[in-house]
């Protein structure tokens, strides 16, 4: 071999440590969908995962990625090649990956195999073990191994550096995964560990992790991926027609017609069952939301399509500014705080605060700065605490309490106020409201199932055994608590009030 050979090697070799994009297309192949064996060119979505995986492993040295995603967008060919490149450039890095099914698990290695079998020699070390799970690199301690989560002894007894798991969602004995292979990823520089599934419902271990990832709970960044972010996701729209429920789903996600016609196809072709049936399977499989992906077989009390309208509408804000403080209870609830007059919110927050009085002094602020004609404050649990605090800072004639489980004003109607508050709130943003979008904000407002008591009346689903506290939910639905007039002019609607009084008990005084 030439000197000048050995210097285009040398200075390739170099370029690849740093660069996996340009890796991936000079030494990688994969197998496409519809034309065979090819080059390892990074779709859509493929980018900018990478682009996120760069970002964290520059700024904090490791990555740790909870990854929601709708069906084939490449994502599981992305994350074995990046654990493949890792290995072989990083000297006793260990790699494990899961999936949930057996055929799935080969399925994964003969994708890191055949990236192994097609690297140009230069640019790979040789394999001192080829099995049917396992791949080990002779003279950089590296490898990457295989098994199927819920089998015994998965991946225990050992340290990794990396852990792709796929398909959580759907693995069995998720705990014991947990308890046993993801502890054995350290927490230090160099380590990577990939949670990537399609949604399964709601309260499974994938979905509480989300939840917490998505609150900033644990270590995980939480990343969506909609259908309609694969740009090959297209049919050629001539000949088709489209309802009119389709083209308020075309405006409410901003696609175009080739994309509605492959959606329009999929639920024809790809779905079974029913016209509901078939529309709830495409938003599990291929969700434009990441809430939609999990409320697909519940029945959530929210009409998520009111939600996603109310992100996309702008309203003049006109009326009563009204703050609901839902305060943390214990755990990992943080305080809810939402201030809204009319159709608008005007500022939402999560503070983890414990200290009542200092949570009171925030709140207080805002009332000042925002003019607050009337502020609800849940008094069950610490709330009772900010309530009196508020109230010895002379904030009486403005605070009032909320109480959850209280007689509902139309008692015939909702088992408690809890009920009638969100039940005022799901009217509001089906008549069209302005909220700031915002990912935690989506899943709170779409957490809660709701059914009926023997007397017919609405019972929302209990907080208990929830995999996280709708907080900002819950203080956007206490602005609905009861009605309050404004302290200045600013309707007719609200010409002559002065005081209201509510079943409840609550007497709402104003300031004209």
């Amino acid at each position: 071999m030439d000197l000048t050979l050995n210097k285009k090697i040398d200075r390739l070799r170099e370029e690849y440590y740093f660069d996996f994009r340009r890796f991936a297309a000079d030494c990688l192949v994969v197998r496409t969908k519809t034309d065979g064996v090819k080059p390892f060119i990074l779709n859509s979505v493929q980018l900018d995962f990478l682009h996120r995986f760069n970002e964290q492993m520059r700024i904090k040295k490791r990555a740790r990625f909870i990854i929601l995603k709708a069906r084939q967008q490449g994502l599981s060919t992305l994350i074995e090649g990046l654990m493949y490149w890792w290995s072989i450039y990083h000297a006793g890095f260990k790699g494990l990956v899961l999936t949930h099914l057996d055929s799935a698990t080969q399925e994964l290695f003969e994708i890191t195999r055949r990236y192994h079998q097609n690297t140009p020699q230069p640019f790979k070390p040789n394999a001192t073990s080829d099995s049917s799970h396992e791949l080990t690199f002779r003279g950089i301690d590296s490898a990457i191994k295989t098994a199927t989560a819920g089998s015994p002894n998965a991946g225990h007894g050992s340290t990794y550096q990396g852990l792709h798991w796929s398909e959580v969602s759907r693995s069995r004995n998720q705990a014991s995964m947990v308890s046993g292979v993801v502890q054995t990823v350290p927490d230090g520089d160099g380590t990577m560990i990939f949670y990537e599934s399609t949604a399964n419902g709601i309260g499974e271990y994938f979905h509480q992790t989300w939840q917490e990832a998505i609150r900033g709970e644990n270590d995980y960044e939480p990343v969506f991926y909609a259908w309609f972010d694969s740009v090959e996701y297209r049919k050629d729209p001539t000949g088709f027609e489209f309802s009119s429920d389709e083209r308020e789903y075309q405006n409410l996600y901003g696609i175009d017609d080739a994309q509605l016609a492959w959606r329009q196809w999929t639920l024809k072709n790809k779905m079974e069952g029913s016209p509901e049936a078939r529309l709830s399977m495409f938003a599990e499989t291929y969700p434009s939301n990441s809430d939609e992906a999990f409320q697909s077989d519940t029945n959530s009390f929210i009409d998520p399509v009111s939600v996603e309208k109310a992100f996309e509408s702008e309203h003049e804000p006109i009326g009563a500014i009204v703050m609901g403080v839902d305060p943390a209870r214990k755990g990992k609830d943080s305080s809810g705080i939402a201030i809204r007059q009319g159709r608008k919110v005007l500022f939402m927050a999560r503070w983890r605060i414990e200290d009542t009085m200092l949570l009171a002094s925030r709140v207080a602020g805002l009332i000042d700065k925002y003019s607050i004609d009337g502020v609800f404050v849940d008094v069950v649990g610490l709330g009772a605490g900010v309530y009196d605090r508020l109230k010895e800072l002379g904030y009486g004639s403005v605070c009032h309490e909320a109480i959850a489980g209280a007689r509902a004003d139309k008692n015939e109607k909702y088992k408690n106020k809890r009920a009638e508050m969100w039940a005022g709130m799901s009217d509001w943003l089906d008549a069209g409201a302005d909220l700031p979008s915002n990912e935690v904000l989506r899943s709170d407002l779409l957490m809660l199932g709701f059914d009926f008591d023997s007397s017919n009346r609405l019972i929302l689903q209990s907080k208990k055994n929830m995999a996280a506290s709708p907080d900002l939910g819950d203080a956007l639905a206490m602005t609905f608590y009861a009605h309050v007039a404004p302290k200045a002019e600013q309707s007719k609607e609200y010409a002559g009030h002065k005081k209201r009084r509510t079943d409840g008990g609550n007497s709402i005084e104003v300031r004209v």
